[in-house]
């Protein structure tokens, strides 16, 4: 009877807590951890491994979108016009007519302008977007010609040879080569390019924005290797 006792209290699991029932309690829990399903254990880590790299890919095209869109919103109000992508693109070679048709898919409230979050919506559904020239990161099948372009820059920039670009220096440089970007937009693309927010563009930093945005090259400089 005795041991029908301690049974009683190893299957009653409001009493496990208190009671040590020594080898018999080991015994039960070995059983309880073979008992527990291998594929349930390797589908929640499969789950889980899918959700951060959904939520990586969502962070990284957002970034991504928000650099293109400070590029292409020359006056730096908030939205792109028809015509603001109409110059940026026509310089990477569409036609008006595949532009007009990537602006009416972009402009998803038909307001005749687009905002951040519609651009960036709209590579999030649309990846064609994302490798395309002007709009995309298809420069990083020219690596080296690139940092080259971007080294030519980064020396032409850098004004008082400091090894790295200061805001004033990237102004001076885009209002003396585009004039049409208003302050804003110049400093909206000074912060995208400063990613360690130290207040000065390094060449890595302008290297690697280079190959990731081509839209950006066509802001701040092609380069005699341009693609």
């Amino acid at each position: 009877m005795k041991l029908s006792f301690f049974m009683i209290l190893a299957s009653a699991p409001a009493i496990q807590a208190f009671v040590p029932l020594g080898r018999f309690s080991t015994r039960i829990q070995q059983q309880q951890t073979q008992q527990q399903p291998d594929a349930c254990i390797k589908s929640q880590t499969k789950a889980i491994v899918m959700e951060m790299s959904t939520s990586d890919v969502e962070s990284d095209i957002g970034r991504d979108a928000e650099m293109v869109f400070s590029v292409v919103d020359v006056d730096g109000n908030g939205f792109i016009s028809h015509q603001e992508l109409t110059n940026h693109l026509t310089k990477a070679g569409y036609t008006s007519e595949v532009i007009d048709k990537i602006f009416a898919k972009l402009d998803v409230n038909k307001d005749d302008e687009v905002s951040c979050e519609e651009f960036t919506k709209g590579l999030q559904l649309m990846s064609a977007l994302r490798s395309a020239p002007g709009l995309g990161n298809y420069n990083a099948n020219f690596v080296k010609e690139i940092h080259e372009d971007a080294d030519s820059l980064f020396r032409s920039v850098d004004a008082d040879n400091s090894g790295g670009i200061d805001e004033f220096e990237l102004k001076s440089h885009m209002s003396r080569m585009f004039s049409n970007y208003s302050e804003e937009a110049m400093e909206r693309i000074f912060k995208m390019l400063d990613v360690d927010g130290n207040g000065k563009i390094s060449k890595d930093e302008l290297r690697d924005a280079f190959v990731r945005y081509s839209a950006l090259r066509q802001a701040i400089g092609e380069g005699p290797n341009y693609k």
